[in-house]
């Protein structure tokens, strides 16, 4: 793959970051997980993976990921590719504009954009969301949290013409990476 945005969406818990590795193993792609933009910021507050993060938090992640776009509009070489991941849902508004951001910045590239929608089953989107794992990595580690997210909302709706929706609920993830590979027209 080159000068390919891979934007993997999903719940918390759907393995964003774990399926990303994965590309990360067999291609040559940047990862730009969420958590890369997110921990600066939550490593200087109490967290526990459970109780919900103060409002004020997120326009401080908001800067950090403006210096990353800007970054690799300006900086990174035309031919890289990169991976992105969030949760992002239909109906918010900042969500709708943060995929906007990295759709502007394929655009500004003229990279190829693969956006993912990550499909979960309710049970196991609760399963891994209490992996221990997440809690060392600052994530929300709370089952019921995901439960009532997967109940009361949905993954942003995207239009895209290179647009995957793929059920990984019993993928691992290095199949769910060889299909986002294959679909983004690269070997897997």
């Amino acid at each position: 793959m080159k000068n390919t945005i891979i934007y993997l969406i999903g719940f918390a818990g759907t393995g964003k970051y774990t399926i990303a590795k994965e590309i990360v193993a067999l291609s040559a792609a940047r990862l730009v997980d969420n958590h890369l933009i997110n921990n600066p910021v939550f490593s200087l507050i109490p967290l526990d993976g459970v109780t919900p993060l103060p409002d004020s938090v997120w326009e401080k992640t908001w800067a950090i990921r403006h210096i990353i776009l800007d970054v690799i509009r300006d900086i990174s070489p035309s031919d890289d590719s990169f991976i992105f991941t969030n949760e992002l849902n239909e109906g918010v508004a900042d969500d709708a504009k943060l995929f906007a951001e990295v759709e502007e910045l394929a655009s500004t590239r003229k990279s190829v954009l693969i956006p993912v929608r990550l499909i979960c089953d309710e049970n196991e989107l609760c399963r891994r969301i209490t992996s221990p794992n997440r809690a060392d990595r600052l994530k929300d580690t709370n089952a019921d949290n995901a439960r009532r997210k997967y109940r009361s909302s949905q993954i942003l709706n995207v239009l895209h013409p290179n647009l995957l929706n793929l059920d990984v609920t019993n993928l691992e993830p290095i199949q769910a990476a060889q299909a986002i590979i294959k679909h983004a027209g690269g070997e897997a």
